[in-house]
């Protein structure tokens, strides 16, 4: 499971850079865009992180208790992205 897990992962990025290549590739010929527009993604960006590592905590956590394993002291960061998705 472990390889299929890493391979859809490494499709993922794959995908993920190529589109990223491909929109700069076609920003050279447009203006550039303005400080709201560039706000207004950084803001998308920043909540794209913030539901991904809820996720990815929670398929953690229900990975280990699936497993059988003692859920143990939650990290810093787990505590922080809980903190901000309003999770208390």
């Amino acid at each position: 499971m472990d390889d299929s897990v890493q391979l859809i992962t490494i499709l993922g990025v794959a995908v993920c850079l190529g589109v990223l290549y491909l929109r700069a590739k076609a920003a050279k010929t447009r203006p550039p865009s303005s400080t709201k527009q560039r706000l207004k993604t950084a803001h998308v960006l920043l909540i794209a992180l913030a539901v991904w590592l809820v996720v990815n905590f929670n398929l953690q956590h229900l990975n280990r208790a699936l497993g059988g394993q003692p859920a143990g002291e939650p990290s810093t960061w787990e505590r922080i992205v809980r903190f901000l998705a309003g999770e208390n």
